[in-house]
């Protein structure tokens, strides 16, 4: 859900979720790894050590795979890569874009008909080794520990309840483990 639509849709109900920025080196995902297709130094090479061919030998068929053959190969790679062979040495090359500008939305799933928070709605710009981001996060109050009761109560909202504040909180399925209370916290309210 883009973050105007969802500014537009909570104005006069919710507090509105507070803008955070950040400009330095790389440091936030999107959401949790660098983009598809980008590459901080355009072409990146890292030398990696083949398995033994007894080790090769216990992998089933489906993993006999380039990247099961190999140590040390980066656990993630979201970029064009090749393992080449050059004086009896294995390396791996990875191509990608230096530059990037995302927009995420967002991010939630529901499970076990709620929803779950999954990330901040974001607009991210990747430049070499260097970043700036805008996040939109929930509002502090002073029991803000986390954006999660927010942005799920928000969800809450719009998806669950037909946009009907009372009907949202009536209906909250989630209780704290401890007290076993209603963990809706109407401190996010703006009414």
């Amino acid at each position: 859900m883009k973050i105007k639509e969802i500014i537009k849709n909570i104005k006069g109900v919710f507090k509105l979720p507070v803008k955070k920025y950040y400009i330095g080196k790389q440091i936030y995902g999107t959401p949790y790894f660098a983009p598809m297709n980008f590459s901080s130094n355009i072409i990146r090479i890292k030398k990696v050590t083949k398995k033994s061919e007894k080790e090769i030998s216990k992998l089933s068929n489906w993993a006999k795979t380039v990247k099961s053959n190999m140590y040390n190969l980066p656990m993630v790679s979201r970029s064009k890569f090749w393992v080449i062979k050059l004086f009896n040495n294995y390396y791996w090359i990875e191509i990608g874009w230096p530059i990037k500008c995302i927009n995420y939305d967002l991010g939630w799933k529901d499970k076990f008909e709620t929803p779950r928070f999954e990330w901040c709605p974001s607009f991210q710009i990747w430049f070499f080794n260097w970043q700036f981001c805008i996040y939109w996060n929930a509002p502090k109050i002073e029991t803000n520990k986390c954006d999660d009761t927010y942005w799920e109560m928000v969800l809450w909202y719009l998806n669950y309840s037909d946009k009907d504040i009372s009907k949202a909180k009536d209906t909250w399925k989630w209780n704290d483990y401890d007290t076993k209370e209603s963990t809706w916290n109407d401190k996010y309210l703006d009414l």
